[in-house]
């Protein structure tokens, strides 16, 4: 701002913060405030995804939790098209008896780009094109949630926002620990990015890597890329990192 004002700019172009429409999909969802009964678990995603809004200087709009039924998820996609730029909803994706979500978007008009990638965390992705907004279907597990938003969500975000370098970051880096995946997909592995002896270096974080388990995600800062058609990578050897 002092250089600007320096050289006298006093009217200049900017972007405006983007509008996220946030909602949780779910008639086993509840508020942390609620009742924990058999069968329900505690909604995280709107505080999660509130969070990453905020720290890329976006507004997030949360709209609450969506009951599993359709014409309760239609008026939801309905509202936040209307109320921001980008719509993230979680859970009803997947293929199930009650996942609406990709056939009221087509219903609604949008043109539908993405309906599931080949990544594990995060295979059940949505994503869809409406003139005024763009609509994110994640999944509801937590750690895929906040996989596919690391991932898909915030670069879009960063591109609307007008930022010049929105692409994902990735760096090659040495892993302290061996890494394993399946092959058929391909896999994140959540844990830290340190620099250690002048050398970027990544840990992977301890316990279950489960699409459930927030626990052992805390702390995290770097996801380490395992390769489709790769089920091994030694302790020592290169690896692909994104940075989140």
């Amino acid at each position: 701002l002092a250089v600007l004002a320096t050289a006298q700019c006093t009217q200049l172009q900017v972007y405006r913060r983007p509008r996220v429409a946030i909602f949780s999909t779910g008639d086993e969802l509840i508020h942390p405030s609620g009742e924990l009964q058999p069968g329900k678990i505690v909604d995280s995603n709107q505080y999660a995804l509130a969070a990453l809004v905020r720290r890329l200087g976006a507004i997030p709009v949360p709209l609450g939790i969506i009951p599993d039924r359709r014409e309760a998820l239609k008026s939801a996609i309905v509202q936040s098209l209307k109320a921001a730029d980008v719509v993230l909803s979680t859970g009803g994706v997947s293929v199930g008896d009650y996942d609406y979500i990709e056939e009221l978007l087509a219903e609604l008009g949008g043109k539908i780009h993405v309906r599931s990638v080949a990544v594990k965390p995060g295979k059940p992705l949505t994503v869809a094109e409406f003139p005024d907004c763009l609509y994110f279907g994640i999944p509801g597990n937590p750690v895929s949630a906040l996989v596919s938003s690391w991932r898909f969500v915030l670069p879009a975000l960063r591109k609307l926002a007008g930022l010049k370098h929105w692409r994902p970051e990735f760096i090659n880096v040495q892993t302290q620990h061996q890494l394993t995946a399946g092959g058929k997909r391909e896999t994140y592995l959540w844990g830290q990015l340190d620099v250690i002896e002048g050398e970027y270096q990544f840990s992977v974080a301890g316990g279950s890597h489960s699409s459930g388990n927030l626990i052992n995600l805390a702390g995290t800062n770097a996801l380490a890329v395992v390769p489709v058609g790769v089920t091994e990578i030694a302790a020592g050897e290169r690896v692909r990192v994104l940075r989140v």
